[in-house]
Formats: structure tokens, sequence, C-alpha cells
């Protein structure tokens, strides 16, 4: 068709195929293309500031959390997990029955038999808590309170065992070093108190303690040295006040929550050769801080081992849902050949790897921690006597942690206490018997949580681990169908551009024709 344009009539309707340029510009609405893709657009976009926020503000929001929930002040979680453990916790006793004493007392290798469990039902206190003016530290009296739980011992506490005789492994001790005619009468003296190299008492005479005449005249000739008359393997920890903590609450810094300031008023130890030895490290041990590491070592202070310890990362763990972290007392920490334990070996009193020497604490007498069954130590320790098979997974030491709160779900404090037996030729008991460390107990302290902390706490790890997860899975989600609907958006924009394009009236050439 041609069109003169000297006859065009300004006042004549447009032609419909002429096409108009603020209709092509205005013809792309994502709504009118694609609804559904405009609002998948939207909720993309929004997803994805939030998955960021989330991205960046979730760990240190939770950190901030955990940090002011932990820390040791009244009316927060910290404290009442501190002053009140929500764990069902018990001492499992294991004693050394010896069956051949006359031959030990001959020179025989000891016969021992384990005998046990007994177990003790134990409830936690403390006692004279105060705290400092600006809540930084709080100091404490622990006080343990012991029930004997026949249901879940292996018989009653009346039954008898056959023990080495402490009080006179105490005695020897010191008289090792006296003069000849000092022993002598010795010899006169141990033989009118009709003492024995080995006695037979109760289970509950051997925990609670037993009356025995050479601590009797020892307490008289060492008065205020000895609280009472009596031995017992629990006398000193059930119901008496006999330390004295200051730890830090975390209010301020929770990465040094509970951690040990002085242990009965001193903030170092004076038992050992060396300061490395005599530091007070970790925590009073009812605590831990949060945000557990696989390369963390958790140190803490045992007043049965009067020593600073620390746990190793063994494994890792599923415990239903939840994801634990073990840690466990390595061969390192018994390992007397290594620099770092030089200190605890006072005057030469270290015998071989895998037994801690604790006389320095426990007046003088030479008595011995180490794993049960000996587990981790020289084999020469095994051999000296028979009757031990160590077993990792029966006797190690091992606490199963939560890596996010540092909570304990599970906790097995499994020690051995052992003496050691001179030979002294001028004592008639002791002349010749082996010297050796003679085993006589270990322990596993079992702590467990309630059902319902545990319960409860699994749940909100659960979902905290959920959380952790969807920081990520927000954003990389969102930020996928942000791209997909804006390409939809793109293609179906291009599209209409090519159709409007394809609609269009061919431009006027120079001669004023179509």
């Amino acid at each position: 068709m041609v069109t003169n344009l000297s006859t065009y009539d300004p006042d004549d309707p447009v032609p419909n195929d002429i096409p108009n340029p603020s209709l092509e510009m205005s013809s792309f609405k994502p709504c009118r293309t694609n609804c559904k893709c405009s609002i998948c657009f939207i909720i993309s976009f929004i997803g994805l500031i939030m998955g960021l926020v989330m991205l960046i503000l979730f760990d240190p929001l939770v950190n901030k959390i955990l940090a002011y929930k932990m820390a040791i002040i009244q009316g927060r979680e910290g404290h009442r997990f501190w002053k009140d453990p929500p764990a069902n916790i018990h001492r499992k006793m294991y004693i050394w029955h010896c069956t051949n004493p006359i031959e030990v007392q001959n020179g025989g290798i000891p016969e021992l038999i384990e005998r046990g469990p007994y177990v003790y039902r134990e409830e936690w206190n403390r006692s004279n808590v105060a705290y400092s003016e600006d809540l930084n530290t709080i100091s404490y009296i622990p006080l343990t309170t012991l029930y004997f739980d026949r249901n879940q011992s292996i018989g009653s506490d009346d039954e008898y065992v056959t023990v080495i005789n402490v009080p006179l492994m105490a005695m020897a001790h010191e008289v090792q070093f006296y003069t000849p005619v000092m022993q002598e009468g010795i010899n006169f003296f141990i033989e009118l108190l009709e003492t024995k190299l080995f006695v037979n008492v109760t289970v509950k005479q051997l925990m609670e303690g037993y009356s025995d005449p050479l601590i009797e005249i020892a307490s008289k000739v060492k008065p205020g040295v000895l609280k009472d008359d009596k031995f017992g393997i629990l006398q000193a920890r059930n119901n008496t006040y006999y330390q004295n903590f200051t730890i830090q609450t975390g209010i301020n810094d929770i990465t040094q929550v509970a951690k040990v300031v002085s242990f009965n008023g001193v903030r170092t130890l004076n038992y050992w050769s060396t300061p490395q030895a005599n530091m007070l490290n970790g925590t009073d041990g009812s605590l831990f801080p949060p945000n557990l590491h696989k390369t963390t070592q958790v140190y803490s202070y045992n007043a049965d081992m009067c020593r600073s310890y620390y746990l190793s990362f063994l494994r890792e763990r599923k415990d239903g849902y939840v994801t634990l972290y073990d840690f466990h007392l390595s061969a390192n920490v018994f390992n007397m050949s290594r620099e770092e334990n030089h200190g605890f070996c006072n005057h030469n009193s270290c015998l071989g790897d895998g037994v801690l020497n604790i006389s320095t604490c426990y007046l003088g007498v030479w008595g011995f921690i180490s794993s049960p069954h000996f587990f981790q130590a020289d084999i020469k320790f095994r051999q000296d006597v028979r009757g031990m098979q160590p077993d990792e997974n029966k006797h190690e030491f091992i606490m199963s942690f939560d890596p996010v709160t540092s909570v304990p779900f599970a906790v097995n404090v499994r020690l051995q206490l052992s003496f050691y037996m001179p030979n002294i030729k001028k004592l008639r008991l002791l002349k010749s018997v082996k010297p050796i460390i003679m085993p006589i107990v270990w322990f596993d302290d079992e702590a467990r949580l309630t059902p319902e902390i545990h319960y409860l706490l699994s749940i909100v790890l659960v979902l905290l681990k959920a959380a952790s997860y969807i920081k990520f899975i927000l954003p990389s989600i969102s930020l996928l169908f942000l791209l997909i609907s804006s390409l939809f958006i793109y293609i179906q924009w291009r599209r209409i551009r090519h159709e409007l394009a394809n609609s269009k009236v061919p431009l006027l050439n120079g001669n004023g024709n179509l």
C-alpha cells in the first residue's frame, strides 16, 4: 500500500499498525508476564536477605546467650548446674581382696580378686557460698554425702575382705630410715599391738573407717595432723568439710567459667618440685567453658590426685540425635618419663610410668594413683601382682561432652589407689616381702544426666543443629531461586520485545512512501 504524505491530515486517526513507543516501553510488566514468577522473585530476595542476616548473626547470638546462661550467677542455668547438678551420680567401689596374705608376707606374689561393685549414691552440695563484690569469683566448700546402695551393689557392705594394712604401710615409710636399734624397738611395739601385714575388715569398715591401734597412737603423737583414730577410704570424703575452692563465675568472660582461682586458700600448690606441677589449671570439674573443640585439652584440678590434669579428645559419637565428644585421660598424664611430668617426681619418688606418687599431700604415706588394673602403666606393675586384667572399655577415665554447651552427658572418673609395700630387713613383718605397689581399691565415679534434662537438652541441641544448617541452606536456596526467577523474567522480557519488534510497520523511505 502507498500513502501520499501530502494528503495526510493530522486529524485522521493513527493507523493501528503504526507502533506507539510508549506502549513498547510499558509492555513488559512482570506480573502480567508471569505473576507467580514475580512473587517467587520477591520471596527469594527476602529469603536471601534473611539468610545473610542469619549467617552473620546466628553464631554470635548463640554464643552471647550461652555466655549469659552458663555463668555461675544466681537465677541462671549455670548456677543451677553448678550448685545442684541434674545428674544421677554414683561411686562404684571395687576392692582388691588378697587370697594369700601369708604367702605374700613370705615373699610370694599377691593373688588378688576384684570384689565389687559396691555402689554409693552421691549427693553434692555447696556450703559457705560467697560471691566477691564484683561477682567475678565465688568461694565455697564442696560437700559430698554418700549412701550405700544395696540394690546396685554386688553384695552387702557387711562382707569381709582382706586388704593390705595401710596404717602399717604409713608407719613403715617412716621407720625404714630409723637406725637398726630403733627398728628392733618398733618390732616389739608391732607385736605388742598384734598388728598384721593384712587386715580382715568389712566393706563398710574399709570405706567408712575402722579403728586401728597404730592410728590411735599416731593421733596422740601428732595431734592436729590426723583428724581421728580411724582409717577409711571414703572417710574424708563423706559429709566432711575438707576442701575450700574459689572459682571464677564467668560473668565477664565465659571462657573462664569455673576456673580455679585458689584451693584451700592458696593460688599455687606446694606439693611438687616445679612451678608448672604446682599450678592450679582448669576448672573445679563442675562446669566447663562452652564451644569445645577437638583440639582442646580440658583441664581440671582434682583434689584426690593433688594436681591438675587434662583430658584429650578421643572420638566423636552419637547419643540419639546429639553429637558428643569423648575426652579421656591419656597415657601422657601419668607418663613420668615426659618432661612436663618431672615436677611430680619429688626426690626420685616416681617408680615408673602410669602411676603417680601422692605421698607429698597424704602425710608422707606412699600412696599411688593410677588407672584401674594399672591400665596404660608399665607392665612391671601388673606382673608384680596377679589378677590385673586392664580393659579400655571398663577402666578408662572418660567424659562425654556436648561440644556446644560443654555439658557432660556422661562421666566415668576411673582411678585406682595403691600403696607401696617396702622391704625392711629389720621389721619382721616386712623383711621377706617383695617391694611392690599393692592395689587396694579402684573406683568409678559415674554420672549421667537425669532423663528429663537429657531430653530437654537434646531437643535444644537438635534445634541449634538444625538452625546451623538452615543459616547456610536458606541463603543458598534463596539465591538459587532468585537467579532462576530473574532468568525466567529476563527470558519473558526478551520474548515480548521480540514479538513487538516483529509486529512493527516498516520505516518511511526517502520518497515519503512506505
